[in-house]
This record gives structure tokens, C-alpha cells and sequence, in this order.
């Protein structure tokens, strides 16, 4: 599996580490560590051609603007695997770099997650997935559902980030830098 992703400035991936820490220590919700960096994607793939991909990321980088979003609350994606998550604000310079991102690299991807596209795409900061289930999201819910969660996200790069097993840490292969006027 590939993500074309964002990593959170340190500040954000604070707070969100310690609800990661949070729902650890709880729930058991342990699973969000295969790739322990928070972070947002932009697409989800299972190939892409990394070597053609990487110029292309270079060139939207260069054009984007450096971001801050905003989230608060949080949501639920459901269905046999359901997903905790902070959702995200869409802002004009978000939705035009996910637009560049999919009309560009989309015909370089197999396996193309559709629900990031432009049409369906929620942008979130996953909290918990893949062990969350029947018995622990009530858990989840009570550990944090009473708490102020408000941040403003700095979004400064997009990542390309590989993830094999959900048994092994996922590895970033580049990071670009937005560097955009």
C-alpha cells in the first residue's frame, strides 16, 4: 500500500500522540503505530510507480502554499472496520492540491482508493483503525469524547509513504517540502 500524505507540524503531532497514548493505555487500541507519525492523506493506493511519482510531487510542492487547517471534534468512519479520526476543515488551497495530487498521479497508482478522490475525499488525522471494534469504540468515545479538541494543523510538506504488513512500521520514501508564494 502507498499514501501520498502530510505530516503534522510538531506541535499537532504532540496532541495527537498523546490521544494515540490515550486510547493505548484505555482501550488497547494499539494498531495506529504501523505508521507512527500523525499525519492526513491526500490518496491511497496499492502500487505506484514511486520513480515517476516523485517529480511530479517536487513540481505541486513548489506551486503549494504552506497550509494551517483546522479540525475539531471528531468523527467516525463505519462499517466492519470503523475509524476514530479528527476531521479537518477543507480550505480553497487544500482541495486545489488535492485536485493536482489526483490529476496527475492517479493514472500512475493500481488500486486507487476512490474515497480520497476529489468527489468523496473527508480529509481526518485517524485516531484508531483496524482494531477498533464492537467491544473498545464505546471506550474510545468516553476517553476523549468529552474533551475541547481544537487544533490548527501547519501543513508544510507531502510525503510518499509505503506500507507492506500491518505487522511492520510503514517507510517514508520522499518528502517535499511547500514552498509555493
Amino acid at each position: 500500500m502507498y499514501a501520498i500524505l502530510s505530516v503534522l507540524d510538531p506541535e499537532s503531532s504532540g496532541i495527537v500522540n498523546d490521544f494515540w497514548r490515550q486510547l493505548c493505555l484505555a482501550c488497547g487500541l494499539d494498531a495506529i503505530y504501523a505508521f507512527p507519525l500523525p499525519h492526513f492523506s491526500w490518496l491511497l493506493a496499492e502500487e505506484l510507480k514511486f520513480e515517476e511519482t516523485a517529480p511530479i510531487l517536487s513540481k505541486i510542492s513548489a506551486r503549494a502554499k504552506q497550509m494551517t487547517l483546522h479540525t475539531f471534534g471528531i468523527g467516525i468512519f463505519t462499517g466492519k472496520k470503523p475509524v476514530l479520526y479528527l476531521p479537518l476543515v477543507k480550505t480553497n488551497e487544500m482541495i486545489r492540491v488535492h485536485k493536482a495530487i489526483w490529476q496527475h498521479v492517479e493514472h500512475l497508482t493500481e488500486g486507487a482508493k476512490q474515497y480520497y478522490s476529489p468527489k468523496l475525499w473527508v480529509p481526518h488525522i485517524t485516531l484508531a483503525l483496524n482494531d477498533l471494534n464492537q467491544d473498545n469504540l464505546a471506550c474510545a468515545i468516553n476517553k476523549i469524547a468529552f474533551e475541547p479538541i481544537e487544533l490548527f494543523v501547519r501543513v508544510d510538506n507531502l510525503a510518499i509513504v509505503q506500507h507492506e504488513d500491518d505487522d511492520k512500521e510503514g517507510q517514508s520514501l520522499a518528502e517535499f517540502h511547500l514552498s509555493g508564494d
